[in-house]
């Protein structure tokens, strides 16, 4: 098999099992496909470093008390498994992941989700998202978006921590006074 390179690799990155048996692995299951990623990513955790900025802008959200969700088209146990290998697991309110409905994103079924257990409406919320398949997501489900690293969105970071006053958070977790 020839190796695809980086080109074709982002251009469908986050795309879901469902479909990189479609567009990568033709006549794969996503079941197989599954075990051999987490196969392969048990190899490969210890690579595995959290963005940086993500711990100290979690928890500055957590003090404010406003929820957080991770939204992965990865299978929501693969999810919490990196959460926990970067000391994050406790850190987000719900996981949400691509085996949990029936498609995932750019499909809305998957921030719909995280919402509702979140107890959050979609004007209530905002997705920090770094593909095109997050923008897609946000827009479908009517939740405002933030490109991280990404333009398209309602708003665009190149840190995590540049999130905080987009929210009207202080870095402290409290609140930013209304200017």
């Amino acid at each position: 098999m020839t190796p695809l390179g980086p080109g074709p690799v982002r251009a469908c990155w986050g795309q879901g099992l469902k479909a990189d048996c479609e567009t990568l692995f033709p006549g794969e299951s996503p079941e197989v496909l599954a075990r051999e990623y987490d196969e392969g990513f048990a190899r490969h955790l210890g690579k595995v470093r959290g963005e940086p900025g993500v711990g100290e802008t979690v928890r500055a959200l957590e003090r404010a008390g406003i929820g957080t969700a991770v939204v992965t088209n990865s299978p929501a146990a693969l999810a919490r498994r990196i959460l926990r290998f970067i000391d994050l697991e406790d850190a987000f309110d719900v996981v949400a992941g691509g085996d949990e409905v029936p498609r995932g994103k750019p499909d809305p079924d998957l921030l719909l989700l995280a919402l509702d257990r979140l107890r959050c409406g979609s004007r209530e919320a905002v997705l920090v998202g770094d593909t095109r398949l997050d923008l897609e997501a946000a827009r479908a489900a009517g939740v405002p978006v933030v490109g991280y690293r990404l333009d398209g969105g309602d708003a665009r970071v190149d840190r995590l921590l540049d999130l905080l006053p987009l929210l009207g958070v202080g870095k402290s977790g409290s609140p930013t006074p209304a200017t």
